[in-house]
């Protein structure tokens, strides 16, 4: 979703998933804060992907139950746009 706001408005050049939050940060759609824990949920979904063999399921667990209005706000930025 983030790629293809950049990209409709014409904000910039994606290279890498981390340049979509810092990039909408920078044009002022994301705040800072919302943006750096994005950059972290980006580092874990990833963990997630490739390591998940690794993942300490304590923390995934965590996060599922304290994490979720992280995600609720990224879908108060997305909709904005529909």
């Amino acid at each position: 979703m983030g790629n293809y706001v950049i990209a409709a408005l014409n904000l910039g050049t994606v290279n890498w998933y981390s340049d979509i939050p810092s990039i909408l940060v920078e044009k002022g759609y994301v705040n800072q804060e919302l943006g750096e824990k994005w950059v972290r949920m980006i580092g874990f979904r990833n963990a997630l992907v490739r390591d998940y063999l690794d993942v300490d399921r304590r923390i995934v667990y965590e996060v599922l139950q304290n994490g979720l209005g992280d995600l609720e706000a990224l879908r108060n930025v997305f909709a904005r746009f529909l």
